[in-house]
């Protein structure tokens, strides 16, 4: 791997975390213009499931589509996996500071964790015992930052943040067939078919609430190119630049982000004892994915 190479492709990461990183601060400021979570994520997932699935038409046309079971799969971990997992934590914002709402997020990790130790019998090693504590000690620090403590939120985020754990399980084998690029645009049509099913069936208070000016609609039009569009592209061009293992890595910058972004664009105020938690919770994410890569470069013949 050439210095460029490095160089463009952990560019390539940060972009990609930080446009994810935009959707909280639109949602929010929609959220104050009228708009519900329904509302903004519906039209969001349908412009960048349009955007994403022309490109790969235009710039994928030597990909072969995969199996039409596999895409069924997508389709459904899309309508289902995605949709409970933005929607529960695109609720809880609603209620608590997006700052707060990532780190209580982030526990997903750890979740995963255990789920390749049950299920594919990958024990984990003694060395992740510190990133695992480091981390759980700051979503408990963060979770108690909590205003009022709001229950309700709580379980909304960590609920979407299990869901996700096992959502990414399942995506790890089905994208193992397909490019990234395919991947994430039977996944936007996926989460497009679930966030408009939910809305159909849902109640009264409960049904999509669509922004009434044009502001918030040109912001949600961002969401989907800037915030879901382009970081899929980034990802694939960091993809193709750098290994997995140290994607992952800087990728942990993502809820650093998500903080900065709140505190600049929403006012939400760092207290002492939410750094601490922000910064152990990034520290133990970060430690976690360096140790992951080191165990993985340790039991492969081949260096990268």
């Amino acid at each position: 791997m050439s210095v460029n190479q490095r160089a463009s492709g952990t560019l390539f990461v940060m972009a990609s975390s930080l446009g994810f990183a935009v959707v909280p601060t639109i949602t929010k400021t929609a959220y104050d213009e009228g708009a519900n979570a329904l509302g903004v994520m519906t039209p969001r997932f349908i412009l960048a499931a349009i955007l994403i699935t022309v490109i790969r038409l235009v710039f994928g046309k030597k990909e072969g589509w995969p199996e039409l079971k596999v895409i069924i799969a997508m389709l459904l971990i899309g309508a289902i996996g995605f949709t409970s997992v933005s929607l529960l934590y695109y609720l809880a914002i609603d209620q608590i500071d997006s700052s707060l709402a990532i780190v209580l997020w982030y526990a997903y990790p750890v979740v995963v964790l255990l789920l390749a130790w049950i299920f594919e019998k990958k024990r984990p090693s003694a060395s992740i015992v510190i990133p695992l504590i480091l981390t759980l000690t700051g979503i408990a620090i963060s979770a108690g930052q909590v205003k009022g403590g709001n229950t309700t939120a709580i379980i909304l985020v960590v609920s979407s943040s299990l869901i996700y754990a096992f959502y990414i399980t399942v995506l790890s084998k089905v994208t193992q067939k397909m490019s990234l690029l395919t991947g994430a645009s039977i996944l936007n049509i996926g989460t497009s078919i679930g966030c408009i099913t939910v809305g159909l069936f849902s109640t009264n208070s409960f049904a999509p609430v669509f922004p009434t000016n044009t502001k918030v609609w040109l912001l949600i039009a961002g969401a989907a190119v800037v915030g879901t569009t382009l970081p899929f592209l980034f990802s694939l061009a960091a993809l193709q630049r750098i290994p997995p293992g140290m994607y992952s890595v800087i990728d942990t910058l993502e809820p650093v982000w998500h903080i900065i972004m709140g505190v600049i664009f929403l006012g939400e105020i760092m207290t002492n004892n939410r750094i601490i938690g922000a910064a152990l919770t990034v520290g133990g994410l970060l430690l976690f994915s360096a140790l992951e890569v080191r165990d993985k470069d340790a039991s492969s013949p081949v260096s990268i």
